[in-house]
C-alpha cells in the first residue's frame, strides 16, 4: 500500500527495473511518467516570459527534447530525485532553444514539419485504390481524424457566440468514440498517437524513444490512423 501512495517509491521501482534490465518498454514507461512534468515546466516558462511571437508548442518541444536527454543521463544512485536532476536541464534547453531561433518562425517550422511528416506517412501506402477519387476520399478522412486528435485537447478553449460543430451532440459523441478507439489500438500505435497528437512529440523523438527508425514510426502512425478511420466509419 505504501508503494502505491508514495510516488518516490514508485519512481524508485521504475528506475531499478530499468537499470537491472534496460529495454525500450521500460524507457517508455519512465518517459510517460515524467512527460506531464516536462509539459508543466514548459508551461511555467511560457507564462513567465513576456508576450512574444513564440507559441506554447515550441516551448513544449524543447522541454520534451531535454526530458529524453535527461532520462539517458540520469543516475539514480547519486541520491538526487529525477525531477530535481531534470528541471535545470529542461529550463536550460528551453532558454537556449528560444534564444537561438527566431521566435516568430519556430512554431511555423514545427507545424510545417509535423504536417509534412503526417502527410508523407499517410501517402506511403503501396496499396492503390481503384480510383483517384477513392484514394483522395480515404486520405481526406484520415487527415480529418488527425485534426480531430490534435484539437481534442483544445475544444474547451474554443469560444464563440455562434453554434459550431463542437457544440453538437453528434460531434461530442464522435470525439468520445475516437478517444475510446485510440485506447484500443495496439500498444505501440496507441503510444505514438497519444504522444504525437496530445503531447506534440515529433516522429524523430518518438523514434529515439522506441529505438526504431523514423520510417517505422511513420508506418505505425499510418496504420493507427487507418484503423481509426475504419472504426469511425462504423459510427452512426
Amino acid at each position: 500500500m505504501e508503494l502505491i501512495v508514495r510516488e518516490d517509491l514508485a519512481d524508485a521501482v521504475l528506475w531499478r527495473q530499468y537499470l537491472e534490465q534496460p529495454s525500450n518498454d521500460k524507457r517508455q514507461k519512465i518517459f510517460e511518467r515524467y512527460a506531464g512534468f516536462a509539459l508543466k515546466v514548459a508551461r511555467e516558462h511560457f507564462h513567465r516570459r513576456p508576450p512574444g511571437n513564440f507559441e506554447l508548442a515550441d516551448v513544449e518541444q524543447l522541454s520534451i527534447e531535454a526530458l529524453l536527454q535527461s532520462i539517458d543521463r540520469y543516475d539514480p544512485l547519486r541520491g538526487v530525485s529525477f525531477q530535481s536532476f531534470a528541471r535545470p536541464r529542461l529550463s536550460g534547453n528551453i532558454s537556449n532553444g528560444l534564444s537561438k531561433s527566431s521566435d516568430a518562425n519556430a512554431h511555423y517550422r514545427y507545424r510545417y514539419r509535423a504536417e509534412r511528416e503526417r502527410l508523407a506517412s499517410l501517402t506511403s501506402d503501396k496499396n492503390e485504390e481503384k480510383s483517384a477519387v477513392a484514394a483522395l476520399s480515404k486520405l481526406a478522412a484520415t487527415l480529418a481524424i488527425g485534426l480531430m486528435l490534435e484539437e481534442q485537447e483544445d475544444v474547451d478553449a474554443i469560444a464563440s457566440p455562434e453554434p459550431s460543430a463542437y457544440d453538437t451532440l453528434a460531434w461530442t459523441e464522435l470525439n468520445g468514440v475516437l478517444r475510446e478507439k485510440v485506447d484500443l489500438l495496439p500498444e505501440r500505435e496507441a503510444f505514438i498517437v497519444k504522444q504525437h497528437y496530445r503531447n506534440g512529440v515529433s516522429f524523430q523523438q518518438i523514434a529515439m524513444l522506441l529505438g526504431v527508425s523514423k520510417g517505422r514510426v511513420s508506418q505505425l502512425h499510418a496504420s493507427a490512423l487507418g484503423r481509426l478511420r475504419i472504426q469511425l466509419s462504423k459510427f452512426r
